[in-house]
Parts: structure tokens; C-alpha cells; sequence
């Protein structure tokens, strides 16, 4: 499911227009970047949590040479799914 489609369901679900739910699903996306910017932990009880975590630098190769190099440390986000959702898709 793309995120056009998500609007389509929430709009025919909730009989809201496609464009204020669009707009609801920007200002929901855009609250979990700015805090994950913030590096602050994003949960949401029933469906999971995303937080930032900082990878190390690791060692690595080029595929196509073979030549050793070094990945550089960079944050990434994690995401572990609650309890319930775990159970629902298993």
C-alpha cells in the first residue's frame, strides 16, 4: 500500500474528501520526522515505535572492484512493531 491508496481507504472509511486527508496524513508523516529529527522516540500504542539509533562505521568492499573501504557511522531509524500488531500479522 502506497500512501495514495492509504487516503482512498481512510477517505471511503470516513467519508472525508481525499484532499483533507491527504493533507491529515502530511501533517501526521511530517510530526514523525520532525521528532525522530529531534532524536526523540516516536510510539504508538497498539501499532509500534520508531526511534533513531546510530550505526557505527563498519568495514566494507566494493562489489564490482573488490577494494576494502571503510561505511561511515550515520543514523538510521528502527522500527519494532507492539505487541498486538505482532500478533494480528502472525
Amino acid at each position: 500500500m502506497n500512501k495514495q491508496e492509504l487516503c482512498n481507504m481512510i477517505s471511503k472509511n470516513t467519508n472525508m474528501s481525499k484532499s483533507k486527508v491527504m493533507g491529515m496524513l502530511d501533517q501526521t508523516f511530517g510530526a514523525i520526522s520532525s521528532s525522530l529529527k529531534k532524536g526523540q522516540e516516536v510510539r504508538l500504542v497498539g501499532f509500534g515505535t520508531w526511534k533513531k539509533v546510530k550505526r557505527k562505521a563498519r568495514p566494507g568492499r566494493n562489489p564490482q572492484t573488490g577494494k576494502k573501504l571503510t561505511i561511515p557511522a550515520r543514523n538510521v531509524v528502527k522500527f519494532s512493531t507492539s505487541q498486538n500488531l505482532f500478533d494480528l500479522i502472525n
